[in-house]
């Protein structure tokens, strides 16, 4: 199998690339980045954790910002994607990284539905991507209603399967600093047993597990129970906190 990973440098990206990097039935694993690992300050391979399977992995440079439809990132992204049994989309942003809502609804909304468009243009038949709890286009928080527009989005599309995760807080670390998330991390993860299910921190290796998962066995002829669509999984995050990542595979 091919794959492509979205937002492949990040916590959940890159515990995805772990998993791919051991399984024999994935051959070729398409990266598309800002920077390549080990250049411009970024992690290395082996910092990212990826001790084996490395050839496999064809990492490109891509200018997200210029995603237009004859850019350079386009035509790029449309090579990476022809042949590719499944896109995980990882991209994310906080608030503060991107500095204004509008920069984070584009990294956060617009460009995951970008590259879908793309990956389905292409032939992609399922896709599977890193949303949130709570995601809803009605929600009062801006960010759940970011993911609830990227769920409808990618639902609009129309792959043959889509995998939507959704998880609470993620439980790892991240490449940059996140103060905030890092103290909610230290305050929840140590008594998550006094979090209800639905609001407990996960593990990011959890989330990637699950979307490997999906990748390896797609949701075929499952029908989504919130909206009746077939082909369509959401995988909630009391699924995530009860799951144990050996029963998966």
């Amino acid at each position: 199998m091919k794959v492509a990973v979205l937002g492949s440098t990040g916590l959940v990206g890159k515990n995805v690339l772990k998993l791919l990097s051991r399984l024999d039935e994935i051959v070729r694993v398409y990266c598309p980045v800002r920077k390549l690992p080990g250049s411009d300050g970024a992690q290395t391979i082996a910092e990212m954790g990826i001790l084996e399977g490395s050839s496999k992995f064809d990492f490109e440079v891509v200018d997200f910002a210029a995603l237009g439809a004859e850019s350079d990132c386009h035509k790029k992204l449309c090579a990476g994607f022809i042949g590719c049994d499944a896109v995980v989309c990882c991209l994310g942003t906080t608030i503060k990284q991107a500095g204004s809502k509008a920069e984070q609804e584009r990294v956060d909304t617009r460009l995951p539905l970008t590259c879908a468009a793309i990956a389905k243009k292409c032939g992609v038949k399922n896709f599977l991507c890193v949303s949130a709890m709570g995601a809803n286009t009605h929600s009062p928080f801006f960010y759940n209603r970011l993911k609830g527009m990227l769920e409808d989005g990618l639902t609009m599309i129309g792959f043959e399967t889509l995998t939507l995760v959704r998880p609470s807080l993620l439980l790892g670390k991240h490449k940059d600093k996140r103060f905030g998330e890092e103290f909610m991390q230290w305050l929840f993860g140590r008594h998550p047993e006094f979090v209800p299910v639905r609001l407990r921190p996960v593990f990011a290796e959890t989330v990637a597990a699950h979307l490997v998962a999906s990748v390896l066995k797609p949701p075929v002829n499952v029908k989504c129970a919130t909206d009746g669509v077939v082909g369509k999984r959401i995988i909630y995050n009391r699924v995530l906190v009860r799951t144990r990542i050996d029963e998966l595979f």
